[in-house]
């Protein structure tokens, strides 16, 4: 499009190194055909460029679920064209319940792309835009990662709150581009996005295979679990009594005692653990909030390795097995585990979300 063009001659002509361009626009406004776009325009003029995937629902660079980082050294038709380097685990499809963590992953991998010195880095985001916490992750991205430019993407006027209080305030050394949504660009329904994602997890885990974990050996990253002092089999067999179920697994923490149940519980058990154990707090989740969880491996450096499915977890032995496709060598490197709140079957299929604080 002669707008596409003439705005990223524009951006290209401005002598600030390097350049930030932040992307705006609702789910199917061809964002990513845009950062493409961009990309092979300043690869075309010579231009070292990065480009970082913050569209954790769509990813096109780095593992499904993550915010990658890539830099393109050759033509770039599509995202997917360019190497990932580089990438942040979040482990979700979405933003939503995970602001915090998609604004740290974001700002972690600018600042990785950074490091390499380019002329130009492209920041790709979610299609999510109106409602609260768009309100909040969109301006937190900008004040952190303080872009040379704002090219938005739309069709009426979607992201006018959210460019308004930037162009008001009139901020040194940000620009604001208004473009036109690309007529080639398709609204898809979310039947279509999640046969997208689901197709992408199904060709990243295509060789995965079951892998075993020693969760006593390895760094635990967003779960409650072993965090704590575990308690012995027979104050688990109290716990067990008061809630009508099995428990698998407790432990003390600081602020209360966290359990681990299968089956149903009796909510009356909570009110008598806490009179017979003197804590305030009882944290109390399911065996099946563990299962199926998409996961990312973590070396020492806390770099992501790759993602996986989280079967399940052997509490008694404290170990995990994750269907993963990284190879002996990636393996070796595994250090930690974080754990994500998308539920993601071995063969692609997603199974749902559970909350950050269930477990």
């Amino acid at each position: 499009m002669r707008e596409w063009k003439k705005a990223a001659e524009q951006i290209m002509a401005c002598e600030e190194r390097p350049l930030k361009v932040f992307l705006l626009g609702a789910t199917d406004t061809g964002k990513t055909t845009l950062a493409a776009f961009l990309a092979g325009m300043a690869v075309g003029a010579g231009l070292k460029v990065a480009v970082v995937d913050a569209d954790v629902g769509q990813s096109e660079i780095g593992p499904p679920g993550s915010v990658g980082v890539g830099f393109a050294d050759g033509p770039v038709e599509r995202l997917r064209d360019i190497r990932p380097s580089f990438a942040c685990f979040v482990g979700s499809n979405s933003p939503e319940l995970l602001s915090f963590t998609t604004i740290a992953a974001v700002k972690t991998a600018v600042d990785r792309a950074a490091a390499a010195s380019p002329d130009v880095i492209i920041i790709d985001t979610t299609g999510l835009v109106w409602g609260r916490t768009a309100r909040f992750l969109k301006n937190a991205k900008i004040e952190l990662l303080r872009p040379t430019h704002l090219v938005a993407l739309q069709r009426d006027l979607e992201v006018e709150h959210l460019l308004r209080p930037w162009e008001t305030l009139a901020s040194p050394g940000l620009r604001v581009l208004r473009l036109p949504v690309s007529p080639r660009a398709v609204e898809k329904g979310r039947r279509d996005r999640r046969a997208y994602r689901e197709r992408a997890f199904r060709q990243y885990l295509a060789s995965a295979a079951p892998r075993e974990f020693d969760l006593e050996r390895t760094a635990l990253f967003r779960t409650t679990y072993l965090t704590g002092r575990p308690m012995g089999e027979s104050q688990v067999r109290l716990l067990a009594d008061d809630l009508r179920c099995k428990v698998v697994h407790a432990e003390w923490l600081p602020d209360g005692v966290f359990i681990v149940a299968r089956g149903y519980f009796e909510l009356e058990g909570i009110e008598r653990i806490k009179e017979r154990e003197g804590v305030s707090e009882v944290f109390l989740t399911k065996v099946d909030r563990f299962e199926n969880l998409l996961v990312g491996l973590l070396d020492r450096e806390r770099e992501l390795l790759g993602v996986g499915s989280l079967a399940g977890i052997d509490w008694r032995r404290r170990r995990a097995t994750i269907w993963t496709p990284l190879d002996e060598e990636a393996l070796e490197r595994v250090a930690g585990i974080e754990f994500g709140i998308l539920k993601v079957m071995p063969n692609g299929q997603e199974g749902g979300k559970i909350h950050p604080n269930d477990i």
